[in-house]
C-alpha cells in the first residue's frame, strides 16, 4: 500500500491498494493531474481516493450492492464508487483501476488526449457525487447530477491541460450543438 499527497491542503490522499495486479506506472500521475485541475473548494471534505482492483475487495464488499439508476448493481462490478462522510469516517472515493483500464490498449495510455478520458469520466463522476452531497445539492436524480459534473469538470480539465487545442474545441462544440438547435427550432413550429 502506497500513499501520496497531491499538492494543496484540501487535496485528498491517494492510496494504492492492489492484490495481484500492477497497473501502468503512469496511472497515479494521471489521477494527480486530474485532481490538480479541480478548484480546491470542491475537494474539501474528501479524505482519500483509493486506487484498487476488484480482487482486492473483501468478501463483504464483493457481495455488497448499491443503487444506480433505479437498479441494484454489485459493488465489485462498479468502475468506482463514492462513500459519503459519516460521523466515524470521512468521504472517500474508490476506483477499480482494472475495470477502468479493461477496454484500453497499452498505446492509448501513452496517447496525450486518450489517456485521460476513461479515468476522467469515472473520477469526475464520483467527485460530482461528492460535490452534490457536500457542497451544491441539486434536486434532480443523483446520477444525472454526477454525470453533469463529470462533463463540466472534464471540459474544464481539457481546456486547462490542452489549452493549445482550444481553437479546435469551439468549432467542434458548435458542430455538436447544431442538431440540438435545429430540433428546438422545429419543435416550436405548429
Amino acid at each position: 500500500m502506497f500513499e501520496s499527497k497531491v499538492t494543496g491542503e484540501t487535496s485528498p490522499t491517494i492510496v494504492e491498494a492492489y492484490r495481484d495486479y500492477a497497473p501502468s506506472p503512469t496511472f497515479k500521475r494521471l489521477v494527480q493531474d486530474l485532481l490538480k485541475a479541480l478548484p480546491p473548494r470542491y475537494l474539501v471534505g474528501l479524505k482519500t481516493i483509493i486506487l484498487t482492483n476488484q480482487a482486492a475487495g473483501t468478501r463483504a464488499q464483493k457481495r455488497q450492492k448499491l443503487w444506480s439508476r433505479n437498479r441494484k448493481i454489485r459493488l465489485a462490478d462498479a468502475l468506482g464508487y463514492y462513500s459519503a462522510a459519516t460521523r466515524s469516517s470521512q468521504a472517500t472515493i474508490v476506483l477499480h483501476v482494472d475495470s477502468i483500464l479493461k477496454g484500453m490498449r497499452p498505446w492509448e495510455l501513452r496517447a496525450p488526449l486518450l489517456c485521460y478520458e476513461p479515468l476522467a469520466t469515472v473520477l469526475y463522476h464520483e467527485i460530482g457525487r461528492h460535490i452534490h452531497a457536500e457542497h451544491k445539492p441539486v434536486h434532480e436524480g443523483k446520477e444525472n447530477v454526477a454525470e453533469n459534473w463529470s462533463r463540466k469538470l472534464s471540459g474544464r480539465f481539457y481546456l486547462q491541460h490542452y489549452w493549445y487545442l482550444k481553437p479546435l474545441f469551439y468549432p467542434i462544440w458548435f458542430i455538436t450543438r447544431i442538431p440540438q438547435w435545429m430540433s428546438k427550432r422545429f419543435r416550436r413550429r405548429p
